[in-house]
C-alpha cells in the first residue's frame, strides 16, 4: 500500500533534518513576533478584519454562505 502524503510529511518532520527545519522555523517565528514592524502589520490586518466584520453587509454575506454550508 502506498504511503500517503500525510504519512510522508510526518516521516519527514520526524528525522533529524525535519526536527532541524522545524527548530529553524520556531526560531525564525519567535524573532519576526517580536520584531515591531512585523507586530504594526498583524495589527493592520488585525483592524482590517475587525472593520468588515462589523459591516453590516459583510455580516449578512457571511450569514448568506453559512445558510447555504448548513443546506448541504
Amino acid at each position: 500500500m502506498a504511503t500517503s502524503l500525510l504519512d510522508r510529511i510526518l516521516r519527514f518532520f520526524r528525522s533529524p533534518q525535519g526536527r532541524k527545519l522545524a527548530a529553524n522555523a520556531q526560531t525564525k517565528a519567535q524573532r519576526l513576533a517580536k520584531d515591531p514592524r512585523t507586530q504594526q502589520a498583524v495589527k493592520k490586518a488585525q483592524d482590517r478584519v475587525q472593520a468588515a466584520a462589523s459591516d453590516p453587509r459583510t455580516q449578512a454575506k457571511v450569514r448568506s454562505f453559512v445558510a447555504k454550508l448548513n443546506k448541504r
